[in-house]
């Protein structure tokens, strides 16, 4: 049964906070840190760091006026993965894929050690869940095993692309390259797409032409397991170029690095740190959320260039940012970013200007102001709401 709750984005200290339930099983990946763009020396509470910043979203902005959030289900499945990552509603049916069904991916097995989820689960519009696919973890062609991350689209073909950034024990010393997994419309494993400049592969998007299309996936493992615990600048933001037929799994017909240079780290409670969400707007611009820069960078040309824009241009940064996580485009044409460290979601035009955020995530029980436990985020196709995920709850929701 859906839980209603209804939020008031003010600037209050109690303003926009929504409490949900814990579940019995908790797939929350934690960060202590005090939230980027505030005062580092104020010695303040996480709920007086986050009314500090509070910025009601402004009339014309996409989140104004959305004030109701709806859960839409539980995303672990009988196997205990838990940890929901990416989030993707189906647009192209067909197979056991239908309207107003969304995928989400598990990061976590259920004894919660990242990187060894193995799941995806298709919510349905009855708010029913099946599992749309559970990958073998050793399958052949994916180094280091299978842990499913935020990289999952849908191509126009049908076809469902999936990444997995592995570890045999939840610790980045087992972590291995990746890759991304070709799924059917069924969910059946058709074959994997490995390529050296795929090293733990992050998140993704795609502009899709039907028979050709450009895939972008932001990379976080670069130089990070011989690092020591230190931050190395050698995340990245590749661009597949992909062949692709509705009965043929995709395949790589071209690599290009469009983003080079940005930071990444090993993190005990995330696994790692590094360039997250990638969003592409009609121009051809990607947009890069920087969790380390505290950032949101854009990359000009994202669908022509042969060269890499190293970390690309500052759209915005500080501010209501806390460690930006999914990137996702409104309706609207602004920006969607959904941050790590207090469970806010940030709304940024093109041009940088931050005008509004929400408070989806607020459990004081399990992790206080939302930290660590928003990270997919995506788009309803109507465009009237915002779907995310929770991973204090393993839950998939709905702002409306």
């Amino acid at each position: 049964m859906a839980v209603i709750t209804k939020m008031r984005a003010t600037g209050s200290a109690l303003a926009g906070v929504l409490a949900i339930a814990a579940l019995a099983a908790c797939g929350s990946s934690s960060d202590d840190a005090k939230p980027a763009g505030l005062a580092p020396s104020a010695e303040q509470s996480a709920d007086d760091l986050a009314a500090a910043s509070a910025l009601d979203p402004q009339p014309g902005s996409f989140l104004h006026g959305k004030t109701t959030v709806t859960q839409l289900a539980a995303t672990t499945p009988a196997n205990g993965d838990v940890n929901p990552y990416a989030v993707l509603p189906v647009v192209h049916l067909g197979g056991a894929l239908g309207a107003g069904d969304v995928l989400v991916g598990n990061f976590n097995d259920k004894s919660n050690n990242q990187g060894t989820g193995t799941t995806i689960v298709n919510v349905h519009p009855d708010k029913s869940v099946t599992v749309f696919a559970d990958i073998p973890k050793n399958l052949p062609g994916c180094p280091g095993g299978i842990g499913l991350t935020t990289a999952l689209v849908q191509l126009k073909t049908g076809w469902v692309l999936v990444g997995s950034l592995p570890t045999t024990d939840g610790k980045i010393g087992t972590a291995g390259a990746g890759c991304l997994i070709e799924l059917d419309p069924t969910g059946k494993v058709a074959g994997t797409i490995t390529d050296p400049h795929l090293n733990g592969p992050w998140d993704a998007v795609v502009a899709d032409n039907g028979d050709t299309a450009a895939l972008f996936v932001s990379n976080v493992l670069g130089g990070v397991k011989d690092a020591g615990g230190k931050q190395v600048d050698r995340g990245t933001v590749v661009r597949l170029s992909l062949a692709q037929t509705a009965t043929a799994a995709p395949h790589v017909t071209g690599v290009t690095e469009v983003a080079t240079g940005l930071p990444v780290r090993e993190d005990a409670a995330a696994l790692v740190k590094g360039p997250t969400g990638v969003a592409l707007d009609a121009a051809g611009n990607l947009y890069v959320g920087d969790n380390l820069g505290n950032r949101i960078a854009k990359v000009p040309n994202a669908l022509t260039r042969t060269d890499s824009a190293g970390r690309g241009d500052t759209v915005s940064e500080g501010g209501q940012l806390a460690g930006p996580l999914a990137v996702r485009i409104a309706p609207n044409g602004n920006l969607l970013a959904a941050n790590a460290t207090n469970g806010k979601i940030v709304e940024i035009t093109p041009a940088g200007q931050q005008v509004g955020e929400f408070y989806a995530i607020h459990d004081e029980a399990q992790h206080p102001a939302g930290n660590g436990d928003l990270f997919g985020i995506a788009i309803e196709p109507s465009g009237a709401g915002l779907l995310f995920v929770g991973d204090d709850t393993n839950t998939l929701s709905v702002l409306r």
